[in-house]
């Protein structure tokens, strides 16, 4: 464990520090950013939700169009059936028409 550069308390991992809940990066393998926001709940890249990860260690994002959380893995909502890539080239998809 190392020293947080926020709360100063050695509770500080890989990803996350434990004692005040700031995420520092991203804990998907494919992702991996790296967080710049101290306050950030949210995965600027692929939209992961940090509470979720602290509490459970669950990987879930939230749907932009009915606001339902899924599983990080899931292409497509399963509630409203929208596309969070694109299924023919996997660009992700800017607006909530599709």
């Amino acid at each position: 464990m190392e020293k947080c550069p926020v709360c100063k308390e050695e509770k500080k991992g890989k990803h996350f520090c434990s004692s005040c809940r700031t995420m520092f990066v991203c804990p998907q393998q494919s992702c991996e950013t790296v967080i710049f926001n101290r306050k950030a709940r949210v995965c600027p890249k692929c939209g992961l939700l940090f509470d979720d990860y602290i509490d459970h260690q669950k990987m879930y994002r939230q749907c932009p169009k009915c606001s339902k959380k899924q599983g990080l893995s899931d292409p497509q909502c399963r509630y409203c059936k929208y596309w969070f890539n694109c299924p023919s080239c996997g660009h992700k998809v800017p607006s909530t028409s599709m």
